[in-house]
């Protein structure tokens, strides 16, 4: 296939926001996993600033002991890149249906143009 008759596939602003939201929340999820883990195997975990953030951070939102950042990056990973499959699925649904209906139309207006010519010989 030449690059002239090669399609183009469509990409819309929306599905561009999407997966820029979600990518960053799949990175977010990433350093707080990585973070998590060096809260756990860096020093003594009294002087350790990441494990005094998980306990801060589970009192920030009024809970007890720590929140631990390796389980939260995870669930945060795993949730965006849920959302990021969903996305994928809808815009690509929505592009092959655009693709579809130009073809139907295409179809359309060649059966319209052979009848035409058809009435015009006769």
């Amino acid at each position: 296939m030449t690059k002239e008759n090669k399609e183009k596939r469509i990409i819309y602003k929306s599905e561009i926001f999407w997966y820029v939201v979600f990518g960053l929340i799949w990175v977010a999820g990433l350093v707080l996993a990585i973070l998590g883990v060096c809260a756990f195997n860096v020093g003594k975990i009294t002087l350790n600033p990441l494990y005094q953030a998980q306990a801060d951070f589970a009192a920030f939102f009024g809970g007890t002991g720590i929140v631990d950042f390796r389980i939260l990056g995870s669930i945060m990973m795993v949730v965006s890149m849920l959302f990021l499959f969903i996305i994928f699925y809808v815009y690509s649904t929505k592009v092959s249906e655009k693709i579809a209906e130009r073809r139907r139309f295409e179809e359309r207006m060649k059966i319209l143009n052979d009848s035409d010519e058809t009435n015009k010989k006769s």
